[in-house]
């Protein structure tokens, strides 16, 4: 592990801390200041970086800047039609009516015009980003990226890159970034003065389409289209993750479980059977597979690693549990990240998609140092793989001498000898 990205810690109302109340402030609920310092000094120390979300299309209406409730005293935009805060905010009818995020009126929008001031006090030398930049934070994930105006989003990676230029800027884009049309507009993302790269949802649906078996042929349109669109920097550190605080957990998404027409009540009392389990962790480690060794860098939501069950938010957001833990599944995750370090052709390394059909799944990694075949099978017939020398599959050891075959659920990272 080298890098934890953290939802929000700025002080909030709620617990998943979207509705900032003071972004100058560390929720109490997680520690103080020199909490958060100390835990960046010391993942340092550990060869990890720390990366912050950032949250600037809205607030919450419980903050200092809005001060629905006056928690914060008497001033705040609600409550002062002259607060220095007022223009940070697009009233429709002062105080009552204003602009929110889809319409939940407790996350009121900021006003993101150049002439608002709060561009400013996110992005100015001595704004938040940089405030936290210059604390060691190692990047930034931006939430709903694709509501901030192109001129905000430039102005943010400026202000990050100025004290950092190594600071990663991530967006959160649901769908191909690179051709993305956002209130009219269409986004300049990787035109070079935005992001450095995006969470990658397409390759997520795409690969737990492909191990759920219903679309065996969308993770190969999937993955030719990002190579086709996508500059190779930001396909090298696309944010790779099977499951997020916003979607099922990884298990519960593979697990063949139907919940469409069930309460969020009905859903909390789910907990898959041995075999749902069983079959559940094999179509896991498959997907799981894919996200580590495609382009990209592999994200694991805390938990999943460990086997954790949690189907729509926030049944998704347990507490992490040790007491339930998978160790097996902990070791394959293990086993994964040491190949992963060990070779470098998952860094940069050449992607070369190989073949795709029939729930068969190959491609190989490469750079000047190392070569690595990838091969997966979700096909109710064997893979066959012919080939001219010795394979050895990293995964467990086994050698292969001029052919490689398959059976369903069955994968391998292949290394010649």
């Amino acid at each position: 592990v080298n890098c934890i990205y953290l939802n929000p810690i700025f002080k909030a109302f709620s617990n998943h801390r979207y509705d900032t109340g003071d972004y100058f402030s560390i929720d109490p609920l997680l520690g103080s200041m020199s909490d958060f310092e100390e835990l960046i000094n010391s993942a340092k120390n550990f060869g990890i970086k720390i990366i912050l979300d950032g949250v600037f299309n809205h607030t919450g209406d419980d903050s200092v800047y809005f001060n629905k409730y006056k928690t914060y005293g008497e001033d705040g935009a609600y409550n002062n039609p002259n607060s220095e805060y007022v223009n940070w905010f697009d009233f429709v009818n002062y105080p009552n009516d204003y602009n929110s995020w889809w319409g939940i009126t407790t996350l009121p929008a900021t006003n993101k015009s150049e002439n608002s001031g709060y561009v400013d006090f996110i992005t100015n030398e001595n704004g938040v980003l940089a405030y936290y930049t210059k604390k060691g934070v190692g990047g930034w994930r931006l939430d709903v990226v694709d509501e901030l105006p192109s001129h905000f989003v430039k102005k943010i990676t400026n202000s990050i890159k100025k004290v950092n230029k190594d600071a990663i800027v991530i967006g959160e884009v649901w769908e191909d970034a690179s051709n993305k049309i956002s209130y009219g507009n269409r986004r300049e993302y990787f035109l070079g003065e935005e992001l450095d790269s995006v969470m990658n949802y397409p390759s997520k649906n795409a690969i737990l389409d492909f191990v759920n078996e219903k679309n065996f042929y969308s993770l190969k349109e999937t993955i030719l289209t990002q190579l086709d669109h996508y500059p190779k920097h930001v396909l090298d550190n696309l944010m790779n993750m099977l499951s997020t605080h916003d979607t099922f957990r990884l298990i519960s998404a593979v697990s063949g479980v139907k919940v469409d027409n069930k309460s969020k009540l009905e859903q909390s009392k789910i907990e898959l059977t041995e075999s749902e389990y069983v079959l559940a962790k094999n179509k896991a480690k498959i997907a799981s597979l894919l996200q580590y060794t495609i382009y990209g860098v592999p994200s694991i939501y805390y938990g999943d690693e460990i086997g954790m069950q949690g189907f729509s938010d926030p049944l998704n957001r347990k507490f992490f549990s040790l007491e339930t833990a998978d160790n097996e599944l902990l070791n394959w995750y293990k086993l994964l990240g040491k190949i992963r370090k060990d070779y470098s052709c998952f860094n940069k390394g050449v992607f070369e998609l190989i073949y795709s059909n029939n729930g068969g799944f190959v491609f190989s990694r490469k750079d000047e140092r190392s070569e690595l075949l990838i091969a997966v099978n979700m096909g109710e017939k064997s893979l066959e793989i012919s080939f001219d020398g010795q394979f050895v599959n990293l995964l467990n050891d086994e050698v292969f001498n001029n052919r490689i075959s398959l059976k369903k659920y069955e994968k391998g990272i292949f290394k010649v000898l």
